[in-house]
């Protein structure tokens, strides 16, 4: 019964890792990051949220062919289960930057939620962001 138990918890969450850039905070699912490292800007898909004060860590994640990307941050807060019912979709309106798909209100604070791989620069959706 305890496991039945966990499976449905774990359909109902999703595990974000958490990181902070130019002073803001975000999250992106755990899935699509690869590993953290020290930021290569050979690797970077630039700054697209903000160039990082400071820290040279990075996270790595897939592009195309199989290729590391790295999006350098300032720090790395971990990696939390939120449930799903606690996210909320972007509205078309906002001013945000287009990896931007969502946003988690964590207390008091606001997590914009990244969807990395559209961070991708060898992508069509990417190019547009250009």
């Amino acid at each position: 019964m305890k496991g039945a138990a966990l499976g449905a918890t774990e359909l109902v969450g999703i595990d974000l890792v958490l990181f902070e850039i130019a002073g803001s905070c975000y999250a992106a699912d755990l899935t699509q990051v690869r590993r953290i490292d020290v930021d290569d800007p050979t690797e970077s898909v630039g700054a697209p949220f903000g160039k990082p004060v400071v820290g040279r860590r990075a996270l790595v994640f897939g592009g195309s062919g199989g290729l590391d990307l790295r999006l350098a941050v300032d720090k790395v807060m971990g990696v939390e289960r939120v449930p799903f019912e606690a996210l909320r979709r972007m509205p078309p309106a906002a001013q945000a930057p287009k990896a931007t798909i969502g946003a988690w209100l964590r207390g008091d604070q606001t997590v914009l939620l990244i969807d990395l791989s559209t961070l991708n620069p060898f992508t069509t959706s990417s190019l547009e962001q250009a």
